[in-house]
């Protein structure tokens, strides 16, 4: 029934393009950038500008792996999810757009359940945790396990909102593995179900990939 009630847009949210500033704090530095970001169920792209408008990089991931584009030192790394050494804004690119912003679940994977005051707390087959309020019906905070090998060790949603008809999420942050590093992302600019072209970073012939 609590599973039942999350909104579950799988079939008739199946892409988005759109626009937020991020705050990527980490020990001893912290940076503000604007993504671009567009998403389908495959494979999702944000394209990073710094404080100033200038264009960084583009970032292309399948779920399986990450492609790194950086434009300005003009070299290209493709990058495991799964155990791979991702930091920074990474982490947040590593994720499918689409899929964080409207994160949904099956009710067979739910193993038990635990309940605070205000709370629901969803323990999953494969180690996730889900933190559901009570009142909305809304996800309040996804947690992995570290045996996931994810770059990520929580994803916390919060200022949902109506946007054509669904409720999202305007503003998501994620930690890192460890807990040491944040991307706060505010949303500012969302276009639901758009034709999409062919998501893939058009590297220059003379750019070298990496892999790591």
């Amino acid at each position: 029934k609590i599973v039942q009630d999350i909104p579950d847009y799988r079939n008739s949210l199946t892409s988005l393009e759109g626009k937020g500033r991020a705050i990527v704090s980490e020990p001893g530095n912290t940076e503000r950038v604007t993504l671009l970001f567009s998403s389908n169920r495959q494979k999702s792209m944000v394209t990073v500008r710094n404080g100033i408008g200038i264009e960084g990089g583009q970032l292309l991931t399948d779920g399986d792996t990450l492609l790194v584009y950086n434009k300005v030192d003009k070299f290209a790394r493709k990058i495991p999810i799964r155990g791979g050494k991702l930091n920074r804004i990474n982490r947040l690119a590593s994720l499918n757009i689409l899929e964080m912003i409207s994160y949904s679940l099956g009710s067979n994977q739910v193993t038990n359940v635990l309940e605070s005051k205000k709370r629901y707390l969803l323990k999953l087959s494969e180690g996730t945790r889900i933190q559901v309020d009570k009142e909305s019906g809304l996800i309040r905070q996804v947690t992995q396990p570290a045996s996931s090998q994810l770059p990520y060790s929580k994803i916390t949603y919060d200022a949902y909102t109506s946007v054509e008809g669904f409720t999202l999420p305007r503003r998501i942050s994620i930690f890192g593995a460890q807990g040491k590093s944040k991307v706060a992302l505010q949303l500012t600019a969302l276009e639901l179900n758009p034709k999409l072209d062919t998501l893939a970073i058009n590297l220059p012939d003379d750019i070298p990939i990496y892999y790591q």
